[in-house]
């Protein structure tokens, strides 16, 4: 498990938000279209109630990768290998346990769940290449500023 609540993973990664363009969904729908990066890739918003704005957007983008290669020479990027599947190729800039930010463009934050209890998990400065497991996941940064009257209840987070 990476996170014990969907408030305390934002507060504990806010620092690693990026910003994005989320796309028109159907309504309701935990499954979130967002250009960020340079890529359009499709996220499960952890967020409800699943009603992240059309058009700007602050969001955390967090994966999960049973394996990866360490070394890679690859430039940094991210990008879609299906729908909420990426492939991440970037530097770890952070690491706490189990989880790295990585520097793929972009930062995101990796869990690292390896098959093979011998794979070593990276450190910083480590060049790393992995796709994800399904589904990684967006969460949506609200504004913590002060709620405008016309603001619903759900946007503070």
């Amino acid at each position: 498990m990476f996170e014990d609540s969907v408030e305390g993973f934002i507060d504990r990664w806010r620092r690693h938000a990026v910003d994005g363009v989320a796309f028109a969904r159907a309504e309701g729908s935990p499954l979130l279209e967002v250009a960020v990066g340079g890529a359009v890739v499709q996220l499960f918003e952890r967020t409800g109630p699943y009603d992240a704005p059309t058009g700007p957007v602050r969001l955390i983008v967090h994966a999960v990768a049973s394996s990866w290669t360490s070394g890679s020479t690859d430039d940094p990027s991210l990008s879609a290998v299906s729908p909420a599947r990426l492939r991440i190729v970037g530097t770890v800039v952070e690491v706490e346990g189990s989880l790295a930010v990585v520097d793929a463009g972009v930062p995101l934050v990796l869990g690292l769940d390896p098959l093979d209890d011998a794979q070593p998990l990276p450190s910083v400065g480590d060049r790393l290449a992995c796709e994800s497991l399904v589904p990684a996941q967006a969460f949506v940064v609200r504004s913590s500023g002060p709620r405008r009257a016309a603001d619903p209840v759900d946007d503070q987070v």
